[in-house]
């Protein structure tokens, strides 16, 4: 195992990193495409969430592409802060655990609702789908996100024994201090 010398050593950050580049690139693509209607998750969902950037502008997408580009930059802040404001930095990773789960919801929405002919997830197969409209026929490659949710969860798991490891540091350097 290489030695942490900055934030940009953390596997966390690194996996975070590329999953925002992918996911940026994939749904800014799936609005410049002309011969699609690009779907907006607020449109379908209006309710707020109390964490949506409020440079956003109000759209589920871009509130989405907002999410993932802001999740390497709370890790990169939150190592900044380990040793300085160590609260600070426990409540940051617990905020990035947060917008990993909303994240996970986001793009779940999304996938489903830009690909209008897949069944509802949790139904019978033959009870619901959602075909209709101009949109019928028209996919984007569900695998595409199903690998990111999963790769999300992965970090978000390494995130909260990330954040175990900093709060027993942290409760050693106090004991060390102390004595």
């Amino acid at each position: 195992m290489r030695p942490i010398k900055s934030f940009q050593d953390l596997e966390v950050y690194q996996k975070l990193l590329a999953i925002s580049v992918a996911v940026a690139k994939r749904i800014s693509l799936g609005h410049s495409r002309p011969d699609r209607e690009s779907i907006c998750i607020d449109s379908h969902f209006p309710a707020r969430s109390a964490f949506s950037p409020a440079d956003a502008g109000g759209r589920g997408n871009d509130k989405l592409v907002a999410i993932v580009l802001d999740l390497p930059v709370k890790i990169a802040t939150a190592h900044s802060l380990r040793f300085s404001d160590q609260t600070k930095a426990i409540q940051i990773l617990e905020e990035i655990m947060l917008n990993c789960n909303i994240l996970v919801v986001y793009l779940e929405q999304y996938r489903d609702l830009e690909n209008p002919s897949n069944v509802i997830p949790g139904t019978d197969p033959g009870s619901i789908q959602i075909d209709s409209g101009a949109r019928a026929g028209m996919t984007i490659e569900p695998e595409f996100f199903t690998e990111q949710i999963k790769s999300i969860l992965t970090v978000r798991g390494k995130i909260l024994r990330l954040q175990f490891s900093w709060k027993k540091f942290s409760q050693q350097y106090k004991n060390k201090q102390n004595a």
